[in-house]
């Protein structure tokens, strides 16, 4: 698997998570909206944990490709 992939599979699965946590869709959890911005940060906050060295633009841009509806 490489880098890209398990950095991917990784913000899926937080979001899939968060998602299910606070017992909303995963698409309505990340709508343009104040809830799914903080439902962003929420990913992006455990991806810049996970993978520290990964540039934080690489980070939001993966974000904004995989959840955003």
């Amino acid at each position: 698997m490489s880098h890209r992939s398990e950095v991917e599979t990784f913000t899926l699965c937080a979001a899939r998570e968060y998602a299910a946590d606070h017992g909303v869709r995963f698409v309505a959890a990340f709508e343009d909206t104040l809830p799914g911005d903080l439902a962003r940060l929420h990913v992006l906050r455990r991806l810049r944990r996970s993978f520290p060295k990964m540039p934080r633009a690489a980070l939001n841009e993966l974000i904004e490709e995989l959840l955003t509806p």
